[in-house]
């Protein structure tokens, strides 16, 4: 499908952020904190999935001690693409 910059994606999700954070229900995800990945990048953005087994590999490969867990997420205002 070609997306074409007038068009609208509507997607309700659910969405799915995974990463080895110990997060509670309300918690906030902002963006200014280190990488999963390389926690000497700081981070600008979030990022979240509609796949949760995207989530999940996520998890698995983020760094620091612990499980991988997947979290629901719901948007709070309108995602940027």
């Amino acid at each position: 499908m070609e997306n074409k910059k007038d068009e609208q994606i509507l997607d309700n999700g659910p969405f799915y952020h995974g990463t080895k954070a110990d997060l509670q229900i309300g918690d906030l995800l902002t963006a200014g904190f280190g990488s999963n990945y390389h926690p000497e990048i700081i981070m600008n953005h979030i990022y979240f999935t509609a796949l949760q087994n995207g989530a999940g590999l996520a998890a698995e490969l983020a760094q620091g001690d612990g499980n991988g867990r997947i979290y629901i997420v719901e948007t709070y205002r309108e995602i940027r693409k």
